[in-house]
């Protein structure tokens, strides 16, 4: 179903699409003279009225002053929606956020351990068997502790997260969060790697610096 959104299981149609297609109309403009007006490509534009996406509180400030309504004759019972989907999602991304972190911790683990108690040596110089074999075990969990991290990243992008824990404080007369995911808005592929990146990194650090510590006390 377009226009809608999936919120406990439910599919709920989202009112914004309909209200800027209809207002837009009203004026006698076309898609590209409002996204002209509004500063947004025509792409933008035609994406908010198929409900792809959702614009941000800066953008609905403009449709509403453009139109002369306001926000809430815009978005009307879409905020409720946002609420239940945002509450929804951020139990599940939790979920995955810890099970991200403990499959980490737990290949940190064996790494550190199976260094300690297996002292073979290995093919490669500096390296015991046990140091392999821990390497690998750290990237037999990190592997799905990646595809957890990816899955978090894709229900934030497609659920439209960010926009709507901002619109939803906004209509609440909250201070709108600042927005910690500029990043992740402009260039999704290149936020998702560095944090990859990272994540990876600083687990072969504390692995590293776990395993230099054991070897030191035997």
């Amino acid at each position: 179903m377009p226009n809608a959104n999936l919120v406990f299981g439910k599919e709920v149609p989202m009112e914004l699409p309909r209200q800027l297609k209809a207002n837009r109309e009203r004026l006698g403009l076309s898609q590209e003279d409002v996204a002209h007006a509004i500063y947004v490509s025509r792409q933008t534009m035609s994406s908010w009225e198929n409900g792809k996406t959702y614009p941000d509180v800066q953008s609905l400030l403009l449709l509403s002053d453009l139109f002369g309504v306001s926000i809430d004759d815009l978005v009307k019972g879409d905020v409720v929606s946002m609420k239940a989907m945002v509450s929804k999602d951020a139990v599940v991304m939790e979920r995955m956020a810890v099970g991200s972190v403990a499959l980490i911790l737990m290949g940190i683990a064996c790494m550190v351990g199976l260094n300690a108690v297996w002292k073979n040596p290995s093919p490669i110089p500096f390296l015991s068997t046990g140091a392999l074999a821990g390497i690998a075990a750290m990237v037999a969990f990190w592997i799905p502790s990646l595809v957890l991290s990816v899955r978090i990243e894709w229900i934030k992008k497609s659920h439209n997260l960010v926009t709507y824990r901002e619109i939803s404080a906004f209509m609440d007369g909250e201070e709108v969060p600042e927005d910690g995911e500029a990043l992740s808005r402009r260039s999704p592929w290149l936020s998702n790697l560095t944090k990859l990146i990272c994540g990876a990194g600083i687990g072969l650090i504390v692995a590293f610096v776990l395993t230099l510590i054991v070897n030191a006390l035997h």
